[in-house]
């Protein structure tokens, strides 16, 4: 019997299929990733796109928006910000011990900051690698 491998329409891999029916929409594959994490781009199979993750911790944030430079400027956005919205990004900013990816504080500091949905994904995935 001939093993094949198959990765469903999104490129994640399904698994090697010996004389068994591939799950419906599994495309077949030459060869099964080396990592199975891996997702196969039509050619072959490359690191998957890193994920932002939920939450870091505060000193994660804070150094993560030092690289990006941008780290001096909350401040100056937190003080921007209409009362009561400014009081509680201030205690939020504070006394917070983890930061989460989907609080209102990252939104509207994203915002305040310039930071779209992207640059904020990248943030978190910079501060969760420090």
């Amino acid at each position: 019997m001939i093993t094949k491998y198959y990765v469903d329409p999104d490129g994640a891999y399904l698994g090697a299929y010996v004389g068994a029916e591939p799950p419906e929409g599994a495309i077949e594959v030459p060869a099964p990733p080396a990592d199975g994490a891996e997702i196969w781009d039509g050619q072959q199979f490359v690191s998957a796109p890193a994920r932002a993750p939920q939450e870091v911790s505060m000193r994660q944030a804070r150094l993560s928006l030092l690289a990006r430079g941008v780290l001096g400027q909350v401040d100056a956005a937190i003080d921007s910000l209409p009362s009561p919205d400014r009081e509680a990004a201030r205690i939020e900013w504070d006394y917070s011990s983890v930061v989460a990816r989907d609080s209102p504080l990252v939104e509207m500091m994203g915002a305040a900051l310039g930071l779209d949905e992207s640059a904020l994904d990248e943030l978190f995935i910079t501060a969760a690698r420090l």
